[in-house]
């Protein structure tokens, strides 16, 4: 089994559009780029989808078994990409939290998605994977989610500016091996739609988690990080990164 990400950046991406930063001068340089954060997981050659920023994410599921879909949210950057997978020749499910408009266009024509709303820690079988709906604090209605196989339990905790007590304590009781949190801000944000990266280590070590990772990352607290050499205690998912489990 393996987490792999599309991309681990926030709504901009990076580069970004017009941006003569170090960072984005780099990623240009290097003909490199990293996307709004989405991931999928794969096991035994079928494939489960946490957000679908990029619209041209239909293009890595092509003849592929895409089980289903799970989505924080309806910000664009991670939803944009059903436009585009909704005229699939194959019926597909989209698991979300409750929100009456969602992005309107995706419920005004379906097609062949099934939109599956979920309640706060509600349960999903998919085979031998369980995916549990965990309330997360953002400018939506917001979900992260606690995945489960026989041998490995993950936290994706995107996007938030802060956890429930609820959606802590739960945590708190598991035995949790990965955890993957929004820290899209650097430390001189300390509110707003997403946690901050002193934040987000806070929580990972509040969860005990055995191992946790930063994502959302923008351009600009890239360079605050590298301009200012900062150590942190827990590293930012790398682009387009996977993790094998």
């Amino acid at each position: 089994m393996k987490l792999k990400f599309i991309g681990s950046s926030d709504s901009a991406g990076i580069p970004v559009v017009n941006c003569s930063c170090n960072i984005c001068k780099d990623y240009r340089k290097r003909n490199k780029k990293n996307l709004s954060t989405c991931a999928f997981l794969e096991v035994d050659n079928s494939y489960i989808l946490f957000d679908a920023g990029d619209d041209s994410i239909n293009t890595f599921f092509d003849l592929k078994e895409l089980k289903a879909k799970f989505l924080t949210h309806f910000h664009a950057d991670h939803c944009m990409g059903l436009l585009r997978l909704r005229y699939s020749a194959i019926a597909l499910e989209c698991y979300h939290p409750s929100d009456q408009n969602g992005f309107s266009d995706l419920f005004k024509h379906k097609h062949s998605i099934e939109y599956k709303e979920l309640k706060a820690f509600e349960e999903i079988k998919i085979g031998d994977i369980t995916v549990t709906a965990l309330p997360l604090l953002h400018s939506k209605n917001c979900f992260g989610y606690f995945i489960k196989s026989n041998n490995t339990t993950i936290a994706y905790l995107t996007d938030a500016s802060s956890l429930p007590s609820s959606t802590l304590e739960f945590l708190k009781e598991k035995d949790l091996d990965y955890t993957f949190i929004d820290a899209c801000y650097d430390e001189r944000k300390n509110s707003g739609n997403h946690l901050n990266y002193l934040q987000a280590s806070a929580i990972l070590d509040e969860i005990e988690t055995k191992n946790g990772y930063l994502m959302h990352i923008s351009h600009e607290t890239m360079q605050y990080i590298e301009n200012k050499r900062i150590k942190l205690k827990y590293r930012y998912v790398i682009d387009d990164e996977e993790f094998n489990f």
